[in-house]
């Protein structure tokens, strides 16, 4: 790494699942621009697991660190589960007690659950929200406290297409991606009169644990070759996704808040909230069902 004073010199970041994937990318990425960061991973499999701080968390969390620092940069491990509200504050209390400051925070650690409606329990929903939704709202709530005393910081959340396409197969991870969507308006509400910046990317498919597990099924399946089918879906490197956790994180990206952007290989597409259409007018006292099974075909025909 070449020493210089990049677009975060002297900043303070933390990236929650940094240890692999598109949070390692980011956590590299910052470290080069010049960022202190805080690569925090609990260490499970994509999918959730019994991982702990004191066993998988902190090797994956490690080793991100070592390359950061065998690179001249500046970084340190945290293995705490960012679904625990505790935990949560005292990540940031880390941060700022090491560096002494935040200056934004990336929350990126998500865990996933694949199978119908019919085959999520309510124990799969839970622990898919606790650590995309809760995690996400924990992680900001506690950063943004400092952020508010500082009258800076940058809150960058990750949401996903998963939410507004209807996927299937993925109902719990697409709710609390929708979750995550929400939150990051209210935070943008809330925040951005006392200088706190808030906004979400939405990775389109990227080569994560996630996937890697769907590209095998299908290479298995088909007999294709996985570097085929990563050209044939588009599917992006988790670098691809950095430069703009890095623009959002820094000056550069001072006047952006309250943005939701999709990441699509050479292309950044704004996502806009859900808005009102159409509607129909009731014409009398109240709603007719007759009439309004009617109106409400002709609106959505």
């Amino acid at each position: 790494m070449t020493r210089r004073a990049g677009h975060l010199h002297g900043k303070t970041v933390v990236v929650t699942g940094a240890g692999r994937g598109i949070g390692r990318a980011y956590a590299i990425a910052m470290a080069r621009e010049g960022a202190r960061v805080v690569v925090n991973d609990l260490g499970v499999g994509p999918f959730g697991g019994d991982g702990s701080p004191e066993s998988a968390g902190a090797l994956v969390a490690d080793a991100v660190v070592s390359e950061i620092r065998d690179e001249g940069g500046t970084a340190l491990a945290d293995g705490r589960d960012v679904s625990s509200a505790d935990a949560a504050a005292q990540l940031i209390d880390t941060a700022v007690r090491e560096f002494g400051t935040i200056d934004a925070i990336v929350n990126n650690a998500a865990i996933d659950f694949r199978g119908s409606i019919h085959e999520h329990t309510s124990n799969d929903w839970d622990r898919v929200m606790a650590v995309n939704a809760r995690g996400t709202f924990n992680c900001a709530r506690s950063a943004a406290a400092v952020m508010r005393r500082q009258r800076h910081g940058a809150i960058i959340n990750t949401t996903s297409g998963a939410f507004w396409e209807g996927t299937e197969g993925v109902a719990a991870y697409s709710a609390s991606k929708a979750a995550v969507f929400s939150l990051t308006l209210s935070l943008h509400a809330e925040l951005s009169a006392h200088g706190v910046r808030s906004n979400c990317i939405a990775p389109n498919a990227t080569r994560t644990r996630m996937v890697e597990n769907w590209i095998e099924q299908v290479s298995e399946t088909s007999g294709r070759a996985e570097e085929e089918i990563l050209v044939e879906y588009g599917i992006q490197a988790p670098e691809n996704l950095a430069p703009l956790a890095t623009v959002l994180c820094s000056d550069a990206g001072r006047a952006l808040s309250g943005f939701v952007f999709e990441v699509w290989g050479d292309r950044i597409h704004v996502v806009d909230p859900p808005r009102r259409g159409p509607g129909v007018q009731r014409a009398g006292d109240h709603w007719e069902v007759d009439a309004l099974a009617e109106s409400l075909s002709k609106l959505v025909t």
